[in-house]
């Protein structure tokens, strides 16, 4: 039977499917099934496909991009999805299982009945923290003859980093050359402690960032706890250390996440020396090591965060940072805008601050308020869930 269906995949004519079609913001190319309707997605699922035609139940072919604060490893990431399948699909009645290589990365792929309807899920592991799924989802009386059609379109699925445009280019050389010559200021040293609230003003956790300079480089310990009730905790602990050129870094955090029903234990050491990185993780047990080269300036995100006030002190303008999170061998780009001084309203106070938006993978907008020292006074906009508000460590400790 597989060998008859491998035949049938062969046999698929290019014109089965349609132009090359891309989404840059997204980083993936592919063909779609010729002919077939695109429709917008919602939340993130970026698109779904109809077959064409009068039909009373046409087929789907739905694409996610899924980015998560739970680093899972793909052979974790299998177990999870068989354990959902059971539960958001009982009885389901699964046909195959299978491993696969799509665009260079790990793929895996389940199809299985349920109902009249026979379904089929892919996903694309691309790192521990970012996959993409797909879901098709046929009538039992066409599934045997359209899923081809939609393997092969999954054949064909690229990842396309989004180059660096001519102005973030410009803005890479300067933020290079500035990290490369300046020093973080003396004045920034030393302990900090902040309150960590949501959006309604309830007080849900604490912080503690220590940042200390010995023998030529600059170490820090950053401590987060929050107690969401109800038995949901988030611990996390990150150790580091960075030469003020960013050619030496190393990072070591660990994350505890704390449920009724689960708990989730992350870990990770990762050392850049000079763009050669070696990294160490251990996700709910399960371990790996990796090595891999990156292009010079990316740093490890933790010691990001410590360099950004190398950019605010820098005065007003346009940046960029390259970044890598211990959990991928995929660095991405954090777009910067650093405002000028200005006097705003800020947790129930008028002050004098700095306004700087980060744009982590050029979509996911963070807000930063700086003190004219370059302290930060706060994280979070008027309008996210949570903020970080600076406070004194009594308070913090509330």
């Amino acid at each position: 039977m597989w060998r008859a269906w491998g035949i049938f995949l062969l046999a698929l004519s290019p014109q089965d499917l349609g132009s090359r079609v891309s989404a840059p913001d997204h980083e993936f190319a592919f063909r779609p099934p010729s002919g077939w309707i695109r429709h917008v997605g919602a939340g993130p699922t970026l698109v779904r496909y109809t077959q064409p035609g009068e039909l009373n139940v046409p087929a789907e072919f739905l694409i996610t991009h899924l980015f998560t604060s739970n680093p899972t490893m793909m052979d974790s990431f299998k177990i999870q999805a068989k354990e959902n399948l059971k539960e958001k699909y009982p009885g389901a009645k699964i046909l195959e299982e299978k491993d696969l290589t799509l665009a260079g990365k790990r793929a895996f792929r389940v199809t299985f009945q349920f109902n009249d309807k026979l379904i089929s899920k892919t996903v694309v592991h691309r790192s521990n923290i970012e996959f993409f799924l797909f879901d098709a989802i046929f009538p039992s009386e066409t599934g045997e003859k359209l899923r081809p059609l939609v393997e092969s379109s999954l054949a064909t699925f690229e990842i396309v980093p989004m180059p660096l445009s001519t102005e973030e280019k410009a803005s890479d050389t300067r933020t290079t050359a500035l990290i490369r010559n300046a020093k973080i200021d003396p004045a920034l040293l030393g302990e900090r402690w902040y309150s960590v609230l949501l959006s309604n003003g309830k007080k849900v956790g604490r912080m503690r960032f220590k940042m200390t300079e010995s023998e030529g480089l600059y170490s820090f310990d950053t401590e987060v706890r929050n107690d969401f009730g109800d038995g949901n905790t988030d611990t996390t602990v990150v150790k580091g250390s960075f030469s003020p050129d960013g050619r030496v870094q190393k990072v070591d955090t660990e994350e505890t996440k704390v449920n009724p029903k689960q708990k989730w234990t992350f870990r990770a050491s990762a050392v850049n020396q000079g763009g050669q990185v070696k990294v160490s993780r251990e996700i709910n047990g399960v371990k790996e090591e990796r090595s891999f080269s990156v292009e010079d300036g990316v740093l490890l995100t933790d010691i990001a965060e410590c360099l950004r006030t190398v950019l605010v002190g820098a005065g007003k303008g346009n940046y960029l940072l390259k970044t890598l999170s211990p959990y991928s061998e995929d660095w991405g780009v954090e777009v910067i805008d650093v405002g000028g001084a200005e006097t705003l309203e800020i947790d129930g106070r008028s002050r004098e601050c700095i306004l700087v938006q980060a744009y982590v993978g050029r979509r996911k907008n963070m807000t930063y308020y700086y003190a004219p020292d370059r302290s930060i006074l706060r994280v979070g906009g008027p309008k996210d869930l949570f903020s970080i508000r600076l406070t004194t460590k009594e308070e913090a400790e509330k």
